[in-house]
């Protein structure tokens, strides 16, 4: 009786075994426990083909990378398309946001002028940097895989995101695929299409077919005669510029299937999840009493007034667009813009560590005050830009539009553009980020155009 119960104990473990089940010894010989199977890496069908498709867009980036001239905007044009294509392929089941719209426009805007240079103010590398960032903001747009689902304050959490972390935290995610491509079936798909096996079959058969060719040109010289003047029409040159694209293929494949499938797999819970963590690292230096930025963004205000009036006469002459006696209008518009730009730059780091690291506690008048004394620290970083933005008009006036005066245009308009953003949201509680950011890309991709 004991060896019919030992009998049956292993037909229903061998039976457990074959179905694929973990099994857990429960005290009793018969009292077999069933846990959940361990799930084996899978991989949908669209992951496995942008597996093999990424590696031709990494192999046309390489070749911009190591190109010049036509060549180059060529093929940084076709890689640009192929990406957008294959991210829309990825994602084309999620809906599409407005600003998903927007930066796809942007993004093909600066392509162009990449590609073929119609303007002048920023030059090609320029313009191909300019497509790379809005490409990759892109897809984090695409994909709805931004910090807080749309552009926030975090937009530049948001850019190392996707250049960095999504990148190298899937950097695998590509090997992983063509591994899963090759490896079979799960269990259960046995009727579905294999796609690995048909390109190992694929593979085998051209090698033995090669090696019968090979059999039959040593059989017979006419035939070999054929075959050499087939080969030299295909022959290409191996050259240290083409084994370089290889390698950097290699990288580059990985790095952006490493982008497009990471905010492919990784969820919206999870994307917030990390976001709160770096908003929550941030709120850890909440430690510096308020009354303490009141002070010292008081000292900021008093010096810039105390500027403003030693050179009163000569930045007021701005105002009435008069040029000062001892200068010409090139050192007048260069005289202090490049400071002016900087000390408004310091004005927003300032102001962002104010809002970010100032602790009130239950007072609501430090709170007021540490408002005001931001708010007045922004309109004379204001007053600054105006000034900085007078005297180059001055100089446009006089000399006219050049790449490098419009260039200062775009970078004075956008920190002022910050400056009153700042101020909106201080005394409405509006978020401004999304603005400035999107107006400032929106600006800088249409001087891609002039």
């Amino acid at each position: 009786m004991s060896d019919i119960n030992s009998m049956n104990d292993t037909m229903q473990l061998e039976e457990l075994i074959w179905n694929g089940d973990v099994l857990v010894k429960n005290g009793a010989p018969d009292d077999f426990q069933k846990k959940e199977p361990v799930k084996r890496p899978q991989a949908s069908l669209i992951e496995k083909i942008a597996a093999i498709a990424i590696w031709p867009v990494a192999y046309v980036y390489s070749n911009f990378l190591l190109s010049f001239g036509f060549e180059g905007s060529v093929s940084f044009g076709i890689f640009v398309i192929l990406f957008m294509g294959l991210a829309e392929a990825f994602y084309f089941k999620r809906k599409r946001t407005a600003e998903s719209w927007i930066f796809m426009v942007l993004t093909l805007m600066s392509a162009v002028s990449a590609c073929f240079p119609l303007g002048h103010v920023w030059k090609d590398g320029a313009c191909a940097f300019f497509t790379q960032l809005f490409l990759a903001y892109w897809v984090l747009c695409r994909s709805d895989r931004l910090a807080e689902g749309e552009t926030s304050h975090m937009f530049l959490w948001d850019g190392i995101t996707a250049f960095f972390v999504m990148t190298f935290k899937n950097f695998h995610l590509d090997v992983r695929a063509i591994i899963l491509m090759f490896a079979g079936s799960a269990k259960g798909e046995g009727k579905k299409r294999n796609v690995g096996g048909a390109i190992i079959g694929i593979v085998i058969g051209i090698i033995l077919l090669c090696i019968a060719v090979a059999r039959l040109k040593n059989a017979d010289e006419n035939f070999g005669n054929l075959l050499d003047r087939i080969a030299e029409i295909f022959a290409f040159e191996i050259s240290f510029k083409l084994v370089a694209q290889c390698f950097l293929s290699i990288f580059f494949a990985m790095y952006f299937y490493g982008l497009l499938g990471g905010c492919y797999r990784e969820t919206r819970e999870h994307v917030e999840l990390r976001s709160n963590r770096i908003k929550d690292a941030i709120a850890t230096f909440r430690k510096v009493p308020g009354i303490t930025w009141v002070v010292l963004i008081g000292l900021f205000t008093v010096f810039y007034l105390v500027f403003f009036g030693l050179q009163g006469s000569y930045l007021f002459n701005a105002f009435s667009m008069t040029l000062p006696t001892q200068y010409t209008y090139s050192e007048y518009a260069r005289k202090g813009f490049g400071d002016m730009c900087g000390v408004m730059v310091v004005n927003l780091i300032v102001t962002w560590l104010t809002t970010r690291t100032s602790l009130y506690g239950e007072n609501e008048g430090i709170k007021k005050a540490v408002k005001i004394a931001t708010a007045c620290l922004t309109v004379e970083s204001i007053f600054f830009a105006v000034i900085a933005a007078l005297k180059l008009l001055m100089y446009i006036d006089a000399y006219g539009f050049t790449p490098l005066r419009l260039q200062s245009v775009w970078l004075v308009v956008i920190l002022a553009y910050a400056c009153v953003c700042i101020l909106v949201s201080l005394f409405t509680g509006k978020k401004t980020a999304k603005f400035w950011f999107v107006g400032s890309a929106a600006l800088l991709a249409v001087l891609c155009l002039v």
